[in-house]
């Protein structure tokens, strides 16, 4: 049996793939902190104001220039 497409929690760098015994689960971190997501959204999730792309694996982070440190 396939799992159903996650829609957004797939590549969110929020959700967390739980596997269990005979089921998968999309847990979504940011209902950890903010009542306003569920804790395991019912997939496929097509709109969400919490989505955040997750960062590919190796791409080292861009650091914004700081003031203080010209000049």
């Amino acid at each position: 049996m396939t799992s159903p497409d996650p829609g957004l929690c797939g590549d969110c760098g929020f959700a967390r793939v739980i596997d269990g015994e005979r089921s998968t689960f999309h847990l979504c971190e940011r209902a950890l902190t903010d009542w306003r997501f569920r804790k395991y959204p019912a997939l496929p999730v097509w709109s969400c104001p919490g989505y955040q792309r997750r960062e590919p694996q190796g791409t080292p982070a861009v650091a914004e220039p700081d003031d203080k440190l010209t000049g």
